[in-house]
């Protein structure tokens, strides 16, 4: 769960252990969440908004307002990278200074001009055309004119009729498969059934989010997916379209900054910094009370919250009666999110008697109490229901000549029919999201007419063992996992890795635990203390920490040189299958790559496979990525018998899982087309 901010943690931390113990009381017997935001509200002082206020300043200083000096930084910044060829590091350096440069200000001409010559040698001539356009309408300097209307010529001449804004893409169908059902038991509350045999592939769910919130990059990046998507519907961007107000939204189209604007961007923007500090559950618990509005509200309340609404009936109605589980959760932690939401929607009314639009949806000051009870009912909602959004992104500098996809979390959203379906540690279905944050869940396997369609909420069977998996659920949705995989691995005599994971330094057999805790070979009694193989293993995680930390900064022959010495000192007692091995192979197949080396990268990532199939399965999405990366590899190594023997697989497994017509997919096919051209 993202939560506030440490400070404001503490702070509402020390408001609840200095609350009188009848206040106290009190506040823990409340049951109806219309009553704990009410008591938030009338226990937050003049004190609480100003402690707000001053933990905000900072965010609001450098993230949200408008600063002509720090757009021209940030252009200076996109001038050096220019110089050094690197046009996409160059371009998202003047995309910041378009965002932060005030309205109609010379410094916001200079930028979009700046990125206009950036994208045209990014051969992205379209935009560096309306990049001219926006260039000229801000007061672009009339002495530098002619560097405009030389670009814009030399952007005609290369702009074929294909690359003209004439194709429309089919838009995703949204609903449940008719194969599914949903169905109620006071042991699995409402959950999903199928009602036929599903075939592995098959779409059973398509559905677009209530309401998302991007999660602001923390790998220390300066450019995470909040400066790259739109901050409506997550496409990526190459000239984002900046809000009026603020400099932390931005859009792919000026249809998409008016639709979110009257949606909800028109009470967040002066409050763009609270929302910062507060943490992304806050802020999508407010942006849905806002999307909704007063009406839908009340007509929620009135229908009952308790009472399963009907599947094909109003959405926020389908949201709101989402569980909240808030008599499961600890008095402090309602405390934090009642205090949380009364403070914000505090300022939101002040906020919003500076909008005129407020008045066209009678949102007075009751409307905003009603807002911030239904926000309190969200927030506590997306602990158990929120779901991370989750999509291939590129690791390391853009301009990299080897970039490495990972799955990242870029958005946290609100799916009020996907969120019906139960967890399983070894789901039986794939969750692929597209534009809009538009989810796909796909069979993963085949489906028979009774069974439970499943879906996993993060814990699988692949990452962690059965301990964790089922303390972390306990812990975040309030329920014990008895899923097949926890099951299988609690009972009697079962292990999931077959004893310790690690083998013997001497003979390569298995260790197992010994009578006195330690780990032994039972083939040749080579003995091992358990300290001294988990130091060992750590300083093999660290390693690896900074070989890709090396390779991101583009010095492969140094994460080479550490990962080959880390190697023979853990390889003895590593397995093949062991998540660390794998991801040993899979960092040297990166290093190696990177050198150009591909038909030695190609021979690690052959063997971090091994490992993938032990943890996830020979027919995951996990080893169809690996394929297609392999796939890759042996094409620029020229290798084409290799390659062919490998697409079709990967291109089978990218199909069941992700659909025949993603990126990945269409990839593959015009490799092998290529290949068999030769």
């Amino acid at each position: 769960m993202d939560l506030p901010c440490v400070p404001w943690q503490e702070h509402v931390a020390r408001k609840w252990a200095g609350l009188e113990p009848e206040l106290r009381e009190r506040f823990q017997s409340l049951l109806e969440l219309k009553d704990v935001f009410e008591s938030g509200l009338g226990l937050i002082t003049q004190d609480d908004v100003k402690y707000l206020q001053r933990i905000s300043a900072g965010v609001h200083h450098h993230h949200t307002r408008k600063d002509a000096e720090a757009a021209a930084a940030c252009r200076e910044r996109g001038n050096a990278s220019f110089k050094s060829r690197k046009y996409t590091e160059a371009a998202l350096h003047y995309s910041q200074g378009v965002c932060l440069a005030p309205q109609s200000s010379v410094e916001l001409s200079l930028c979009y001009a700046n990125r206009s010559a950036a994208l045209y040698h990014l051969h992205r001539y379209q935009e560096a055309l309306d990049d001219a356009a926006e260039a000229e309408r801000n007061n672009y300097p009339s002495a530098l004119a002619h560097k405009l209307e030389k670009r814009r010529t030399q952007c005609l001449a290369r702009l074929s009729s294909s690359e003209l804004r004439a194709g429309q893409e089919e838009g995703a169908r949204s609903g449940m498969s008719p194969k599914v059902t949903v169905r109620f038991s006071l042991e699995k509350g409402r959950h999903v059934v199928a009602s036929e045999t599903i075939q592995a592939g098959e779409v059973i769910l398509s559905e677009r989010p209530y309401g998302l919130v991007l999660v602001p990059s923390s790998s220390g990046s300066a450019f995470g997916s909040e400066h790259r998507r739109c901050h409506a519907c997550l496409k990526l961007m190459w000239r984002p379209v900046p809000c009026d107000g603020c400099s932390y939204a931005r859009y792919c189209t000026a249809n998409c900054k008016d639709h979110a604007w009257e949606e909800h961007h028109r009470w967040e923007c002066p409050l763009s910094a609270h929302l910062t500090v507060l943490g992304v559950m806050s802020h999508l618990a407010l942006r849905v009370a806002l999307k909704a509005g007063p009406k839908s509200i009340r007509h929620a309340s009135g229908a009952g919250a308790e009472i399963p609404p009907d599947p094909s009936g109003p959405v926020y109605e389908r949201v709101s009666c989402l569980l909240h589980h808030s008599d499961r959760q600890s008095a402090s932690m309602r405390f934090l999110s009642a205090i949380t939401m009364a403070t914000l929607c505090l300022e939101l009314s002040e906020a919003g008697r500076q909008v005129d639009a407020v008045r066209d949806r009678a949102v007075e000051d009751q409307g905003w109490r009603l807002l911030g009870g239904a926000a309190l009912r969200h927030l506590l909602q997306l602990r158990c229901n929120a779901q991370a959004v989750v999509m291939l992104e590129e690791q390391g500098s853009s301009d990299a000549v080897v970039l490495s996809s990972q799955e990242r979390r870029v958005a946290t959203a609100i799916f009020p029919t996907l969120s019906l379906f139960n967890h399983s540690c070894r789901p039986n279905t794939s969750l692929t999201f597209g534009d809009g944050g538009v989810v796909t869940v796909r069979a993963s396997r085949d489906v028979n007419a009774g069974q439970e369609v499943l879906h996993c909420y993060g814990p699988h069977v692949g990452r962690m063992a059965a301990g964790e998996r089922r303390g972390l659920l306990q812990e975040q949705y309030f329920f014990l996992c008895r899923c097949e995989a926890c099951e299988e691995e609690g009972a009697p005599g079962i292990s999931r890795d077959g004893g310790s994971g690690l083998l013997c330094a001497d003979c390569h057999a298995s260790l197992a635990s010994s009578s006195v805790g330690d780990l032994e070979c039972r083939s040749c009694g080579f003995a091992a203390s358990r300290a001294d193989l988990a130091e060992r293993l750590r300083d093999v995680r660290r390693d690896l920490d900074q070989a890709v930390e090396l390779l991101e900064k583009g010095e492969p022959g140094e994460a080479l040189a550490l990962l080959e010495r880390s190697g023979r000192c853990a390889g003895a007692t590593l397995p093949h299958t062991h998540e660390l091995q794998g991801r040993m192979d899979d960092t040297l197949a990166r290093a190696h790559a990177t050198n150009g080396n591909w038909s030695r990268a190609a021979l690690h990532l052959e063997r971090s496979n091994v490992g993938v199939i032990a943890r996830f399965g020979s027919d995951s999405v996990e080893m169809a990525r690996q394929l297609a990366k392999l796939a890759q590899l042996h094409f620029n190594a020229g290798s084409r018998a290799s390659a062919l023997s490998v697409i079709p697989e990967a291109r089978r497994l990218l199909s069941l899982h992700c659909g025949a017509l993603c990126p990945e997919v269409q990839e593959l096919q015009a490799m092998e087309d290529c290949l068999r051209n030769w």
